[in-house]
């Protein structure tokens, strides 16, 4: 790549010199040539960029709807674990009833045998 010569202002060139003026407007040409892109090519990077900033918009748009379904499912799941908690605890509270109830009946039923084992066992007794 040739190396185009810039314009040393007049001022440089009076206070460096003519060769020093040439040779720093002959290093800035080369530095700028290496460093910088030209305006096709910003354009051509600017156009990608805003391509990829509008792919990237439509991946945030898509990455925000993926958290609020997710959101919902996991709502909708604890509501589920919930309801089904409720019910099983609502099932032990019956069977505990119904423990407490039976276990009553049996306490009543073996006093009642109790007595009536001591009552047959008295009148045996006096029958002697």
């Amino acid at each position: 790549m040739a190396v185009r010569r810039l314009e040393v202002p007049e001022v440089l060139r009076r206070a460096w010199g003519g060769e020093a003026a040439d040779a720093f407007a002959v290093g800035l040409a080369s530095l700028l040539e290496e460093r910088a892109i030209s305006r096709d090519e910003y354009r051509q990077i600017l156009s990608r960029l805003d391509i990829l900033e509008h792919d990237m918009a439509a991946l945030k748009a898509d990455v925000q709807e993926l958290r609020r379904e997710m959101n919902e499912r996991f709502d909708q799941l604890h509501r589920e674990m919930n309801d089904r908690f409720d019910r099983m605890s609502e099932r032990m509270d019956r069977a505990y009833h119904q423990m407490v109830v039976q276990t009553r009946w049996l306490i009543g039923a073996l006093a009642v045998i109790g007595t009536v084992i001591s009552l047959l066992l008295a009148i045996a007794q006096l029958a002697r």
